[in-house]
């Protein structure tokens, strides 16, 4: 439950007074419950990541860069809060909204849909944006993302890697399989987008996939991704957050491929990470932050996919052969040519 202000290393206990101090300190940012003071240069930018915080080196850090390249390059301030249940979302926000220091406040992650919607009706004159889910309110700017087709890239990536019997992780039978952290609509998507586009490639590619049921929880992660290698994956793809870790330590253990998902988590586990499924979160939030300080602010949907750069893939391991189809099928996505089911069901079916 800490929150950290830029530039401090300190932490700070979350003490009852908090509330209280918001109603008679409205020029002060709230860290963990502790006042500090605002600063009063340049703009202030309030953050509340998805649980697990940072260090879960995919989609919370992807988002701290982007707040980094922001203040570098744009002078901004800000602070940040690091939940770790649903059930804080919605206090960090309204602590962060109650000292009326931000021009901007950013909810990071789909799970804040349903806080932001209740803090950002409660303080209309406020800015917030939100990423991963739409929240409609007219002081709301909601990003999101054609999550299925990266999840197209990424099971087409896997299949055609388990086909190459020049890869030397693969073995021949032919399954592929992806872990989610939540099942959600927007993992589902990521899922179906990965069966659709392994059997794209070749119907005879098996792919599976399951659920680890929390963003937070690498030991689970790595303990389904294990069960799906000893049942023939030699590809493993994690959409599931903090959790995803457990999985590419999984596939280094065992010796096969496992991708990545938002950045690029090569480092996690060398010689054995594919390729990335990547969300340019960083890009998102730095857009975000940049349209409030040049007063270009606006509420709505922006839906972000391939054809904005804002989803991708790094080459990684993979073969200069997989490389090259996989642009193909890039340039087939964004052209209309081939279109991805919206369902797990209809995936199936591809």
């Amino acid at each position: 439950m800490d929150t950290r202000r830029c530039g401090r290393v300190s932490r700070y206990v979350v003490v009852a007074v908090a509330v209280l101090l918001t109603l008679i300190v409205p020029a002060v940012a709230f860290a963990g419950g502790a006042a500090q003071q605002r600063q009063p240069e340049g703009m202030q930018i309030a953050v509340v990541f998805g649980r697990g915080g940072l260090g879960d080196q995919s989609f919370n850090d992807a988002a701290y860069r982007g707040l980094q390249q922001a203040e570098s390059e744009l002078g901004i301030a800000y602070d940040y809060a690091e939940p770790q249940a649903v059930a804080e979302f919605e206090n960090f926000l309204n602590q962060f909204a109650s000292t009326g220091a931000y021009d901007l406040i950013i909810s990071i992650g789909f799970e804040q849909g349903d806080a932001l919607s209740a803090v950002s009706a409660a303080f209309p004159d406020q800015r917030f944006a939100i990423i991963d889910t739409v929240v409609e309110a007219p002081n709301v700017a909601s990003f999101v993302y054609a999550e299925k087709e990266r999840g197209f890239m990424m099971g087409a990536a896997a299949a055609l890697t388990t086909l190459d019997a020049d890869m030397p992780l693969t073995n021949p039978q032919r399954r592929v399989s992806v872990v989610g952290g939540i099942q959600s609509p927007l993992i589902d998507a990521n899922v179906a987008g990965f069966i659709a586009g392994a059997r794209y490639i070749d119907r005879s590619v098996e792919p599976t996939f399951a659920y680890v049921g929390s963003f937070g929880d690498p030991a689970r992660g790595k303990e389904i991704a294990i069960s799906m290698i000893e049942d023939g994956s030699d590809v493993v793809w994690q959409a599931a957050g903090r959790s995803g870790l457990g999985v590419l330590d999984a596939a280094m253990e065992h010796g096969v491929y496992a991708m990545g998902a938002d950045s690029d988590q090569s480092d996690v586990a060398p010689g054995h990470v594919l390729t990335n499924g990547l969300k340019l979160v960083d890009e998102t939030v730095f857009i975000a932050t940049q349209r409030v300080v040049n007063n270009e602010f606006e509420p709505g949907l922006n839906r972000l996919g391939l054809a904005d750069g804002a989803l991708g893939f790094n080459e990684g391991l993979l073969a200069p052969a997989t490389v090259e189809r996989l642009n193909d099928i890039r340039a087939k996505i964004i052209s209309g040519e081939i279109e991805i089911p919206d369902s797990i069901a209809a995936a199936q079916e591809f």
